[in-house]
């Protein structure tokens, strides 16, 4: 690769490492043909066109799959893999994924969303709280995060929620409630948790049946009501704290029960 080509490669990748963009850098550690050349890297932006070469255009074919693979994932892992050539010959590429940080939007600006909206922060996650009572949104109650002041016939114009963006639905206000969760379903969300029993759930649904709207199994699939791991939460401290373990356990593809009871060598599972 040219010194120009190498500069704007490193100059593409840290623009992304600042803007908090998804990408991939793939790096050739060890390669069994001696005309790869070992230490040959190429960048594979989310949107836009890949940059660098790793010696052969298989090889670069096949990386840049594997790349979009994982930034499609919801959390991949950086990870070296062993791939194959059509000759026969083996490689590995180490690949360096950076994601931008995922997003906790709270329908809701009630006394019990300011400890999720804390902790979450303490997280790493971006927060948004989204409620129509500008005296309960606010900068004071929720510092840090994102207060988008609309009410939900305003939402299209206001808010968007993306692939990365975890929903919570607690509005404490049963219309409020059950348009928003018509919204976060309609959305690429792959988490939707919902605050409160399941009789409240199975309301919402119903009623929303009789307006037309009717939610097709996979969207089903990423309603998560009653939200949060069950530990005998009871104070909105403890009820944010099982909240979010669970966004944790679902991001993450663990189940969230006890580690004692897991019988698999190690406590951190690969995706």
């Amino acid at each position: 690769m040219s010194g120009e080509k190498e500069r704007e490669l490193y100059a593409s990748w840290l623009r992304c490492l600042r803007k908090g963009r998804a990408a991939v850098l793939a790096r050739l550690l060890e390669s069994s043909s001696p005309d790869l050349p070992v230490g040959a890297r190429l960048f594979i932006p989310e949107e836009g066109e890949p940059v660098g070469d790793l010696g052969e255009p298989s090889l670069n074919r096949s990386v840049i799959e594997r790349a979009r693979e994982k930034m499609d994932a919801l959390y991949p892992r950086s990870e070296t893999s062993l791939l194959s050539l059509p000759g026969g010959e083996q490689v590995q590429v180490f690949f360096d994924v950076n994601l931008p940080p995922f997003e906790l939007m709270i329908f809701g600006a009630g006394h019990d969303a300011v400890p999720v909206a804390r902790f979450a922060r303490e997280l790493g996650f971006r927060t948004t709280v989204v409620d129509p009572r500008p005296a309960y949104a606010t900068g004071e109650r929720f510092p840090g995060s994102r207060i988008i002041l609309a009410d939900r016939h305003s939402w299209e114009k206001k808010v968007t929620i993306g692939r990365r963006t975890f929903v919570l639905v607690m509005n404490h206000h049963l219309e409020r409630d059950r348009a928003a969760l018509r919204f976060a379903l309609n959305s690429p969300a792959p988490y939707v948790g919902v605050l409160g029993p399941r009789s409240r759930r199975q309301r919402m649904l119903e009623a929303l049946e009789q307006e037309g709207v009717r939610f097709d199994k996979e969207q089903l699939s990423r309603m998560y009501s009653p939200v949060g791991l069950d530990i005998g939460a009871e104070t909105p401290e403890e009820v944010a704290i099982s909240i979010l373990a669970e966004i944790l356990a679902f991001r993450s593809g663990h189940q969230g029960g006890f580690l004692r009871e897991q019988s698999r060598s190690s406590i951190h599972q690969p995706l």
